[in-house]
């Protein structure tokens, strides 16, 4: 009885503050401890839950960087956050990783670009640099929609009639390549994109990188249709890469079969893909 007094107590005082300051700070049961606004679905989320809406990533990528921190020399990590919205998965890149750890978030909508900036700078995690910029397969401008819900902005004109549309305007685009280059890096040693429907795109623009096997892990968004699906695992297949699906909201992984993905009660929203050496370490087959 007293704690769901407390609980109520605490939801009470959580739309107070919302409503008097448009945001919230949450601390979840990882260790991080961040921003959450209105727009970006405070009320929705559970005490001690992250930010996120599959906890499955987060408990991925804390057995990722014990595989790496275990494995690195004592090189320092070189970690890439594309569509990094509000910074949760690019706060637990640094806490997850080792000391010797560099971060790179890039987060297109100045929108959302604005609160990952509060909340990486809130942070005592200084190990992470931000880029207003888009990634893709080219170089140079392109439109970009935002919509009500900023979860769901992307490149290029609406493709969502199901959510609000708030405006299309123009971002810069880069690619994987050409930023490794340009800041002097040769590896990756963790991806995660999560760019709402183009981050076939975002792969394809790391084809170097790609090609001579200087990415160690990736973490993508599951496509929208079973082709699109197919086309993502056989190209990171024919990288050299080892696939699983992340099972939502769990620490398993499972099979990248369509029928596997259907089987399942909640839909894998992430994919899994390391290069051998590591998934024999992450249990992958």
């Amino acid at each position: 009885m007293i704690n769901i007094v407390s609980k109520k107590l605490k939801l009470v005082q959580r739309k107070i503050v919302l409503i008097f300051r448009g945001r919230v700070f949450h601390r979840d049961r990882f260790g991080l401890s961040y921003w959450l606004w209105t727009e970006t679905r405070a009320m929705g989320r559970k005490d001690n839950e992250p930010g996120t809406d599959d906890t499955g990533v987060l408990e991925q990528l804390k057995r990722v960087y014990t595989v790496l921190s275990d494995t690195s020399n004592n090189d320092n990590l070189i970690s890439v956050d594309v569509g990094s919205y509000i910074g949760v998965i690019s706060l637990a890149m640094s806490h997850f990783g080792p000391p010797k750890h560099f971060i790179h978030s890039f987060e297109a909508d100045e929108l959302n670009y604005s609160k990952l900036k509060e909340n990486v700078c809130h942070s005592k995690y200084s190990s992470i640099t931000i880029h207003n910029t888009a990634v893709a397969n080219y170089v140079g401008l392109s439109k970009f929609t935002r919509y009500k819900d900023p979860g769901n902005n992307h490149l290029g004109v609406e493709i969502s009639t199901a959510n609000v549309l708030a405006g299309v305007y123009k971002v810069p685009v880069t690619t994987l390549d050409l930023f490794t280059t340009q800041i002097g890096v040769d590896k990756i040693d963790v991806l995660k994109i999560d760019v709402e429907g183009f981050d076939f795109e975002v792969l394809k623009g790391a084809k170097q990188l790609l090609n001579e096997k200087r990415i160690k892990v990736i973490i993508v968004e599951t496509p929208g249709t079973p082709k699109l699906r197919d086309d993502v695992n056989k190209f990171l297949v024919n990288n050299g890469f080892v696939t699983a699906y992340i099972v939502r909201n769990s620490t398993e992984l499972t099979s990248v079969l369509e029928s596997t993905f259907h089987k399942l009660d909640k839909t894998p929203l992430n994919l899994l893909a390391a290069q051998p050496n590591v998934a024999n370490q992450l249990g992958l087959s």
